[in-house]
């Protein structure tokens, strides 16, 4: 894993406090210059806007180009996107406008299903701190700029884990959800790359009718 750095010159609907703060994801912390550093997959990045640019740099273990691209769902036009939200009704065109700098994250699956059980009735402040405690206890640690960060357990890695560990780490009712979910993923019982696959597969299915739409419109 090496330190690396991508600068984007120009990104329109792109604003790293409505993309990080929205509550999508939930290992982003605002820094004191304004800008935002998390632990993504097995590395850690710090994202800052100065102007039109948008500076990316950190701890990666692929091409920070290519990886940042599709993280940040970059090859996606969302002026168009919000452009068609906002004719349905009043409501999506002030939403659209609100929220005009979101953009939809490729976050990691199995990270984002264990998270999003972990929110169930919950806050965002609290589901950051039990996060951060089951990735300092079962996770891997990277060191980047003096500082500590550690990656999000593995499947193999939160197994480790017993319900009572669990609600130590202040998961209170969803300690038995969390230890369930990580068996039958284990087991194959919920098998995470079919479910990868069978997202690629839609992902193509809509490109190929979105192509065949543009030949037959001639766009």
């Amino acid at each position: 894993m090496k330190e690396q750095e991508y600068i984007l010159k120009k990104q329109e609907s792109f604003h790293p406090k409505h993309i990080f703060e929205c509550g999508q994801c939930f290992r982003w912390n605002k820094q004191e210059d304004g800008s935002y550093t998390g632990v993504v997959k097995n590395g850690v990045l710090n994202v800052s806007q100065q102007g039109e640019k948008i500076i990316f740099k950190g701890k990666c273990d692929s091409n920070l180009q290519v990886f940042v691209t599709d993280y940040f769902d970059l090859d996606n036009n969302y002026n168009q996107i919000k452009q068609k939200l906002a004719q349905i009704d009043d409501f999506m065109r002030i939403s659209t406008t609100f929220g005009e700098g979101i953009r939809i994250l490729h976050q990691d699956l199995w990270e984002c299903i264990i998270s999003f059980i972990i929110s169930a009735n919950n806050n965002i402040p609290r589901i950051k701190k039990i996060i951060e405690k089951i990735s300092r206890q079962y996770g891997q640690k990277i060191e980047w700029n003096a500082q500590e960060y550690y990656t999000f357990p593995t499947p193999e890695e939160l197994s480790k884990a017993s319900i009572e560990d669990l609600r130590a780490c202040g998961l209170g009712f969803r300690d038995k959800r969390v230890f369930d979910t990580t068996q039958k993923v284990l087991s194959k019982e919920i098998d995470l790359k079919l479910i990868l696959k069978m997202e690629d597969s839609r992902k193509n299915a809509r490109r190929i009718t979105k192509t065949r739409w543009c030949r037959t419109k001639s766009c």
